[in-house]
């Protein structure tokens, strides 16, 4: 009989070094953006829109879409330049990090406007056809 206290135990002592190694390899800068990134997913996911936190890649990312494989989907950054901001793949414009209900608002936003705008491409393809 395996004692399954020391097994979780050492699964648990394993896990922690893990996180500690990979904790202690972020400089600060890379741990206040996964912290902006993951306080916008936790605004976002309240809203109920499906988030996709990507913090093993540089710089850390956050998806958010409607659904899991939607068309519109929106990655974000969170960046520092002045003050820090939050920067959309697909808009130009940075939204500020201080202000969470206007970064909510400002995403819902571009995946609304993503999700109703006609595809130009498919309705070129459509024309075609006719």
């Amino acid at each position: 009989m395996i004692d399954e206290s020391a097994v979780t135990l050492r699964l648990w002592g394993r896990r922690a070094r893990r996180f500690i190694r990979w904790f202690g390899t972020r400089d600060r800068q890379d741990r206040k953006a996964m912290w902006h990134l993951d306080r916008l997913a936790e605004a976002l996911a309240a809203q109920g829109w499906r988030t996709n936190r990507r913090f093993h890649v540089s710089p850390a990312t956050l998806r958010v879409g409607p659904t899991k494989h939607a068309p519109a989907t929106e990655e974000l950054s969170a960046t520092h330049f002045g003050r820090w901001v939050y920067l959309a793949r697909n808009s130009a414009r940075p939204i500020p990090c201080a202000d969470l209900d206007l970064a909510v608002t400002e995403v819902e936003r571009i995946l609304w406007g993503r999700l109703h705008q006609p595809n130009s491409r498919k309705a070129r393809r459509h024309e075609r056809q006719r």
